[in-house]
């Protein structure tokens, strides 16, 4: 395949107590997987292959010894490791039910992106019926994730930002009251306006834009970092968050254990899946790619075109 990835040959593996193979029809690339790739330079003597891929949807094919509750045949999705792959061994815990009316496909691209955003909104901000979010790089998985979880739980007002303004009726669609966008000098004063001060912040850019977020809150507003894809150093002004009683959250998985990792996902599950359920919520699919296309799959979320999620159909 050449580049960055190359599909290996393995022997399918077993699942052991309490575990699960599932036969995978579809997975996802993320953000996290294009930042990574200077690490895999032959370069960089510290460089070692590793499995990738974070999220699969599938059938159960084999169940392990005291597995209680799943069988073979059904219909499943979930967040695991080695997923870029035709079969991938998880926990049962970290399985999830495929609502009926999805297709496999479309539920890929619910568990990382999903998960994650209900982590933030919900355990990291605490939001409340009646506030207000801002969502940056609302196009991005997490950002239409966000949107419709924003929504779906109550917010008066959801703003999202974009640097591409011919995507704003996309995330409209999904539910933002407003579109902003984050090219401008004085953005965050178009936040203001709209919203009196942002009471939540879920921002996947950091770098220069984690200052205006700032100025775009409410008082007692959180700030939650879940990704930090325009840099992971910031400048801010200290006075303003203690003068507004400011939170600044941090989340990611890489520092979780398992167990809260799978606490995530159970969370997510008891908040959330009755809403695919009924269709409030939905799986955002901007385009697919065949497995051995994996490159090319990267190429294109490295243009910055999609609206949500980029689905590898095994």
């Amino acid at each position: 395949m050449g580049g960055f990835s190359e599909l290996r040959s393995v022997a399918i593996p077993d699942p052991g107590p309490g575990q699960v193979l599932v036969a995978v029809a579809a997975t996802t690339i993320n953000r996290g997987e294009l930042i990574g790739r200077p690490r895999l330079l032959s370069a960089n003597p510290k460089a070692r292959s590793a499995p990738s891929g974070i999220e699969f949807a599938g059938t159960v094919s084999v169940v392990g010894a005291g597995v209680d509750g799943w069988s073979v045949g059904d219909r499943v999705m979930g967040r695991g490791s080695a997923c870029h792959a035709e079969n991938v061994v998880v926990s049962e815990r970290a399985l999830i039910a495929v609502p009926a009316r999805l297709s496999l496909v479309d539920a890929a691209a619910i568990p990382n992106v999903f998960v994650t955003a209900h982590d933030a909104i919900v355990t990291a901000a605490r939001l409340q019926p009646g506030e207000s979010v801002l969502v940056t790089a609302g196009s991005s998985g997490v950002g239409t994730a966000a949107i419709q979880i924003a929504r779906y739980l109550g917010a008066s007002k959801v703003i999202a930002t974009t640097t591409s303004p011919k995507k704003a009726p996309a995330l409209l669609r999904l539910g933002a009251s407003d579109v902003v966008d984050s090219n401008g000098d004085d953005w965050s004063t178009a936040v203001r306006d709209l919203t009196g001060g942002a009471n939540v912040v879920i921002d996947q850019v950091g770098g220069e834009l984690a200052r205006p977020c700032l100025a775009a809150m409410a008082t007692s507003g959180r700030f939650v970092t879940v990704g930090r894809n325009g840099g992971s150093e910031a400048m801010i002004d200290l006075d303003r968050v203690a003068l507004e009683r400011l939170s600044i959250i941090g989340v990611t998985f890489r520092t979780r254990t398992p167990e809260e990792a799978l606490a995530c996902s159970e969370r997510f599950v008891a908040d959330l899946l009755a809403g695919f359920d009924d269709g409030s919520l939905l799986p955002v699919v901007d385009t697919t790619f065949a497995l051995d296309d994996l490159p090319a799959a990267h190429e294109y979320m490295a243009s910055d075109q999609q609206v949500g999620k980029i689905v590898i159909v095994t």
